[in-house]
Parts: structure tokens; sequence; C-alpha cells
């Protein structure tokens, strides 16, 4: 008996021990201050820049710290105390999802305030402070993560019981959103432009050439209403609105279909109010609901894309239903062409998802997979455009847009190594890029539309490959500076401390009227929508970083729970993610990443709505 008091009072110390630790280390993590790594010159001597250097890592033990700790230490005492209430361990360990998110919070944070690594790895001490905020982040982050799970696992989010969504759901919801978002749209009246849908108007106006550089076939959409009612009417104004009533249709009926989906699955109807408030509350929908991008109607069918993925993944047998294909096919058509994009969505999604419902599937249904759905949509939709541009005489699109990280290391490259390069190398980048030097001035670490404005049009297949040659030499000498560059372009995607709240002001664009429905409007709107960025509940349900987050926590999820078919749904979302990384910017520019903001409701409906079985069973 003695012994097992011993072991089990050792045990007990241990745990008390390894929590101190954890709420020392969260709190340190929590009250952490960064800063640029300490000038040795700036101090007379060695030892006073040791001191110095020991303050620093240290920190600061005032009363937030200590009441952190406190906190800490409860939260951590809480957690384990779950944990033992569910015996039942995961299949699958969160650690390494939580340094993933403890590592992108603390480098975010670096590149956000001075656009590098510094704060991390600029010295000794900022590296073991880095250490030691990122262990502490990392257990706060399991834990929490930890508490997610066994919260989801000990509910159920499905029910028999009728509800208001248990009939026409789909009504009922387009309903609510529409008079959710219709305020907002009439104060906007006509609806307000962004900068691309500007160019896209010129193009159908005469005042611009056609090009693919924007989807050609949303432009003639959106163009084509504004010029028919500036010729019936007189009034672009009229042509535009209609447009935002074409464009809030779509996103309003994408949304409404997810509540329509899930209740006929069975959903609870708290889940279901929680996904209909989401869509009203959260300030982006309303806010592009009155602007005019391509990217909500895109987003729209991106979402219908995700939901038929998951539908099919879960019962393959769906493909043989009637009007499953042909609405299938039409999804898919949508995103190829409402967005130049959303062909890679379509193209690498279809490829693997077709890998996974191939051993599911006779001869006859795969070909019907294959031609019917994926590659059947790629090539109507490859035909759409090609008739579209032989009849608008549409000038192509520069192949410089997919070249933004490139470019971006390039010019940092240049910013701090030019004197390195070789007048051969000079030359490479310079009949790619224009002149060297500008190319270094023109350098933005948060956009490459800077540096991608020098691209010269006509140079050829060989000069680029030629500048790509150099690029990679480049990468081989200085690795650092290329994987600088590459992260503080892409830094934004993957930290909710990053604000994101966007709302485009194109007050100089005189073909219509702009300003709202009446003088002061649009303020008043502009006013509600900076001051619900400051709401931490609003701001985070828009925040771009924080949806990137929920995507790897389901993802996670769905893995534990081995439900592969909600799994791969998601698979056009990560492609996405590729996009958003492959961006000009994230700055200014968070609607690429609409399609994982919008469509991510659904897929947490989808999963926790869904079973256990193998996603490959008919039932």
């Amino acid at each position: 008996m003695n012994k097992e008091k011993l072991s089990f009072t050792n045990a007990s110390c241990r745990e008390t021990m390894v929590r101190i630790l954890k709420s020392f280390l969260t709190a340190y993590a929590l009250c952490a201050v960064f800063h640029a790594p300490l000038d040795p010159a700036r101090y007379e001597t060695s030892l006073d820049f040791a001191i110095a250097s020991i303050y620093e890592l240290l920190g600061m033990y005032d009363f937030k710290f200590l009441l952190l700790l406190v906190l800490s230490y409860i939260f951590y005492g809480f957690s384990r105390s779950i944990s033992l209430s569910h015996p039942e361990s995961p299949r699958q360990s969160s650690a390494l999802l939580s340094v993933f998110f403890a590592v992108t919070i603390l480098l975010g944070r670096s590149y956000q305030e001075i656009q590098s690594s510094a704060y991390c790895f600029g010295s000794g001490v900022n590296f073991i402070r880095f250490i030691l905020a990122l262990a502490g982040y990392a257990f706060l982050f399991h834990a929490i993560m930890g508490l997610l799970t066994v919260f989801l696992d000990s509910r159920s989010f499905t029910s028999r019981e009728t509800h208001f969504f248990t009939t026409r759901p789909f009504r009922k919801s387009f309903l609510i959103l529409c008079a959710a978002y219709a305020p907002f749209l009439l104060l906007s009246f006509p609806g307000k432009l962004c900068w691309d849908a500007i160019g896209q108007i010129e193009q159908v106006m005469g005042g611009m050439e056609y090009s693919t550089h924007h989807p050609l076939f949303h432009t003639l959409i959106m163009g084509g209403l504004v010029k028919g009612a500036d010729a019936l009417f007189h009034s672009p104004e009229t042509g535009l609105f209609v447009y935002m009533l074409f464009q809030d249709f779509l996103l309003a009926a994408a949304l409404a279909s997810t509540i329509s989906l899930l209740s006929r699955r069975g959903a609870r109807f708290s889940l279901l109010l929680c996904l209909q408030l989401l869509y009203c509350v959260t300030p982006v929908y309303s806010n592009m609901a009155s602007t005019a991008v391509k990217d909500v109607p895109y987003s729209a069918f991106v979402t219908g894309y995700v939901m038929a993925l998951a539908l099919l993944l879960e019962r393959p047998g769906r493909i043989r239903d009637k009007g499953f294909v042909p609405l299938f096919l039409s999804l898919q058509l949508g995103v190829i062409l409402l967005r130049n994009n959303g062909l890679y969505v379509v193209l690498f999604s279809g490829i693997g998802i077709s890998f996974y419902l191939w051993k599911k599937y006779c001869p006859r249904e795969r070909i019907l997979c294959l031609l019917s759905s994926f590659a059947g949509s790629i090539l109507a939709a490859e035909l759409i455009l090609f008739l579209l541009v032989r009849a608008t005489c549409a000038a192509s699109g520069s192949i410089g847009e997919m070249l933004s990280i490139p470019f971006q290391q390039t010019a940092r490259y240049l910013q701090l190594y030019r004197d390195e390069l070789t007048p051969g190398e000079r030359e490479a980048i310079e009949t790619v890029l224009g002149d060297a030097d500008l190319v270094a001035a023109s350098y933005n670490p948060d956009s490459s539309d800077p540096v991608k404005a020098l691209y010269r049009k006509d140079a050829s297949g060989g000069e680029l490959f030629s500048y790509l040659k150099v690029w990679f030499r480049g990468f081989l000498k200085h690795p650092g500076c290329y994987a600088e560059g590459f992260l503080q372009h892409i830094y934004g995607w993957f930290t909710p401390a990053v604000s994101n709240s966007i709302r485009y002001e194109a007050d100089d664009y005189n073909l219509g009227r702009q300003g709202g429905l009446f003088p002061g409007a649009e303020k008043l709107l502009i006013f509600y929508y900076r001051f619900a960025a400051r709401i931490s509940v609003l701001g985070i349900l828009e925040n771009i970083g924080a949806a990137v987050w929920a995507f790897c926590f389901l993802t996670f999820y769905q893995k534990r729970r081995q439900q592969y078919a909600a799994l791969l749904a998601g698979l056009p979302l990560w492609i996405s993610l590729l996009i958003c990384m492959a961006a000009p910017c994230f700055f200014g520019h968070p609607r690429y990443a609409f399609p994982i903001l919008f469509s991510l409701p659904f897929l947490y409906g989808f999963t926790l709505t869904g079973d256990l079985q193998d996603p490959g069973k008919e039932h």
C-alpha cells in the first residue's frame, strides 16, 4: 500500500509540475514582447550586452503575467479533467497541428511588424525566446483542440425532431438571407465597384480592348448588363444594380442550399440556426453582397461544387441518379468560367477524386465519371471560352500573372545581392522584367503587383526560360533570401492575428453614380464595416487566417474520425489555398480565399452530420 501510495504521490507531483511548466510557458508566450535583435555596438562592454540580452530573454513578470499564469493553470487542470472523463483516446494526436499554429502566429507577427523573420531567428536570444513562446502556444492550442474534439465527439448533431427548417428549408433560408442582405444592397445602390470590375465593364462599353486577364464569361455578363441598361434606359446604374441582384441571387442560393442539404441529412435545428446566423451576421457576406466582384459568383459555384463532391464521395452510386451528372457538370462549368484559376480547382480536384473513385466503379461508371463530369466540364468550358475569345477578339492574359512568387523573390534578391550578378544573369533578368535597378526599387514586401507590372509581354519563351534558370541559381546561392520573400508574401493567409477587413472604394469612376442610395449612405456602411472588424467575434468570423486554421482543424478531425468522404470534399479548398499563396498579395485581396470562407461552414455541417462508416459503401 505504501508503495502504491508513494507511486500515486509521485505521479501527482509530476503532473502538477508539468501543469505549472505548461502554465508558465503559456503565460510567457502570451506576454512575450518581441524586438529586433539587439546591437552589441550599442553597449559599452560585452557584459552589458549579455545582461541586456538576459533581460530580453526573461521578459516581464507583472500582474498580467501572473494573472495569465493562474488562468492557464486552471485551464490546463480543467482540460486534464475533461480528458480523464472521456477515456477513449484519440486515434491521432493534434501535437503537430498545434506546433504549426504556433509557428504561423509567431512568424506572422514578425513578418507583419518588421517584414522579416528576425523576431524569431535574428539572434540567439530571439531564437530562444521564439522556442519558449512556441512551446507555450503549442501547449495552449493542443489543449484547446483536445477540448474541441471531446465536445464534438460527445454530442449528436442530428435529430429526427421536426423544426423550422424541416419543410422547405431552401426557400426559408433563401428569403432570410435576401432580407438580411437587402438593406446593405439598397444603401449601396447601385453597387460598389472594385477596380477589376471597372476594367471588365470598360471592355464591354468600348473603353478598353477585350482581354482574358479577367474571366471573359463574367466580363460579358456584368458589362453586358451595364451596357444594355445604358442603351435601353440611358442608365448604366440600372444595369449595375441588376447585376448586383444576379450576384446576390447566386450567393444566397448557394448558402441556402447548404442549409437545405444539411436539413435533409437530419441536422439539428441548433446547427442549422448557427449556420444561418453565420451567413447573416458575418460582415463579409453582406459586404460582398453589395460589391460587384467576380469572386462572389465564383465562390458561390465553388460552394455548390464542394457540396456535390461531398455527396458523390459519400455515396458514389449517386452518379447514376437522374439529374446528378448534369448538375455536377453545370457547377464545374461555373467554377471554370467565372474565374480563370477555376480551371485548376476542377482539374486537380478531379484528378485526385477520380483516382479515389476509380476502384468503386465499373468500367461504364468510370467513363461516366471522367467524361461527363471532370474531363467533360473542362472540355466544354474550354470550347465556350474559345468561341467567346474568337467572337470578341480578346487578347490573351499575361503569363506573368502566374509568376508572382518568382518575380517577388527576384526583386528581393536584387535589393540584397545585385552586385553578385554576372552580366549574363543581369541581362537574362532584364529581358523579362526590364532594368534591374528599377525592379529592385519596385519591390514591395506585401504585393508583387509593382514588380509584375514591369513584366515585358514581348519576352519570348526562351528568354523566360533563361530568366528562370537565373532565378534558380539565385535560390541555390541564397535560399534564405528566397524563403524570406516567399514567407513575407504568404504569411497573412495563415495567421488570425492579421486583420483582413475589406471594403472597395472606387469612388472616382464616372460612368455611373457612386456613393450610395442617399448622400452619406456610403459613409455609414464604411463606418459599420470598419467598426465590425474591431469586434472580436465578427472580426474572427470573416478573418481568412482564422478560416484556414478552422479548415486545418476540420481536416485533422475528419481524418481522426476516418470520414474520408468529407475530407476529400475539401480538396478544391486546398487547391484554392495554393492559388491564394501564388496570388499577387494578401493585403486588400482576401477575396481570393472566399471559396474557403464560404464553403467551410457546409463542410463542418456535413462532417458533423455524417457517420463513421466507410464512405464508399452504398446505403
